[in-house]
């Protein structure tokens, strides 16, 4: 039995059609770009990720397709008519110019700079514009729900929702994620090339199917996420991964993979390219220290004036010293943030997923950094295993999370440039200090 997983991330779509047995039969991916208007913004045209979706589905042997489910990155809505049509920019999560952090603020900001706003019918999480797209229902799931700042005990604020600047009959409403939440419009099929008819599976956000793919049950195992931005955590018990409940982050990092972007696009070079430079470059960077708060920062509370910088630059210094001082000050505002909890924790197991966990030099400065031993399971697309599992889950009541995440290889915590980070990570602290 296949199914089909969609994740929508805030820089880009992937696809995958996954068999029974938790295997990636086929998969494709489409970057998506990111818009700033101004140096604080940080938004995108949600039509690019409908389009980015049909790329990727249409690309993919979708015929034998029993169910899809989508996820997608929280935190941010999209404005539409009651057809679908949206109305104005997504603010994502990291957008500094509204007053607060939730997507509730950005709604909020929106609707005071733009007269659009009057003709909002829906405000739609990521997934769920997308799902909208598919089937022409609307709704969203409990957990996609919590991560709009719209939500108290479980329901709806109205409060909230006027203190926006909307009515609360603009928001979705909420289910499960595992609800059949609609089928496969015939528009929808010839644009991608999916049966008509075909059971789309509520989904939820990209934490939660993160975590669901890597298998990350405390105390047993907690996860490291390396995409777009870094995230460390897991669920807190089996009950609760049986029960989609309780995904715990201990930390959040605004920039981990947009960081290495970043400098690669600067210094001229692919993000592969800029790794291999780092490759030939000693533990420490020469000298270079970079602290990666490129778009304010989430981790240890909300701080939009957060700014990133890169300390030591000398002229002797190339593009390999500063990719090498981007994956070291990411590993290290990883540790700063969430080595208290992990330490509180203690995991039997850490798993690498996402893109920067495609990469060994990421994940030997990682595991050297946080002092412990890293497993890499066999598809490191941890958000599109996750969403698959929900897809499958919702056909046949089987929770697949355990039988379906394995185990391909460990990267050893190498002791020796464990010291060696020692006094380079309490060098990035008093950084940090200085520039708060």
């Amino acid at each position: 039995m296949h199914v089909l997983a969609i994740d929508q991330g805030s820089s880009g779509a992937k696809a995958a059609v996954v068999d029974g047995e938790g295997r990636i039969v086929a998969m494709t991916s489409r970057r998506t770009p990111v818009d700033h208007p101004e140096t604080t913004a940080v938004q995108a045209d949600p039509e690019m990720w409908w389009r980015a979706l049909v790329s990727c589905v249409s690309r993919l042997p979708v015929h034998d397709v029993r169910a899809v489910a989508v996820s997608g990155f929280m935190h941010t809505v999209v404005p539409v008519t009651d057809e679908g049509k949206v109305l104005g920019p997504a603010l994502l999560w990291p957008d500094q110019r509204p007053a607060g952090p939730s997507a509730a603020d950005r709604v909020a900001w929106w609707a005071g700079h733009d007269p659009l706003a009057a003709l909002a019918r829906w405000y739609l999480p990521v997934k769920d514009f997308l799902r909208m797209r598919l089937t022409g229902e609307v709704a969203t799931d409990r957990y996609e729900a919590s991560g709009t700042g719209f939500l108290r005990d479980g329901a709806w604020s109205p409060a909230v929702a006027t203190d926006a600047g909307v009515s609360v009959d603009r928001l979705p409403p909420i289910g499960e994620p595992l609800d059949i939440a609609g089928s496969v419009t015939r528009e929808a099929a010839a644009a991608t090339g999916l049966p008509e008819g075909t059971p789309v599976v509520m989904g939820t956000g990209d934490w939660m199917a993160t975590l669901l793919g890597a298998g990350a049950v405390l105390p047993r195992r907690a996860c490291v996420y390396l995409g777009t931005a870094g995230a460390v955590g897991g669920f807190a018990s089996a009950e609760a991964a049986r029960t989609l409940t309780e995904p715990l982050c201990f930390a959040a990092a605004t920039s981990t993979g947009s960081a290495l972007d970043w400098i690669a696009e600067l210094t001229g070079r692919g993000a592969p390219d800029a790794v291999a430079a780092a490759e030939s470059v000693p533990p420490g960077s020469r000298g270079v220290v970079f602290l990666p708060h490129l778009m304010g920062e989430r981790g240890q509370g909300h701080d939009p004036s957060a700014r990133g910088s890169v300390h030591g630059l000398t002229l002797a210094h190339g593009a390999g010293d500063l990719a090498r001082a981007v994956i070291e000050g990411t590993a290290f505002w990883l540790r700063a943030i969430a080595g208290a909890a992990l330490d509180g924790r203690d995991p039997a197991e850490l798993v690498a997923v996402g893109g920067g966990a495609r990469g060994d030099l990421w994940l030997r400065v990682i595991a050297a950094v946080l002092k412990r031993d890293l497993t890499v399971p066999e598809t490191t697309e941890a958000g599109l295993l996750g969403t698959a599992m929900l897809a499958h889950r919702a056909l046949t009541g089987q929770a697949t999370h355990e039988r379906w995440t394995r185990v391909a290889r460990t990267v050893p915590a190498d002791p020796n440039l464990a010291n060696v980070y020692e006094p380079l990570f309490e060098e990035f602290l008093h950084l940090e200090e200085r520039h708060r």
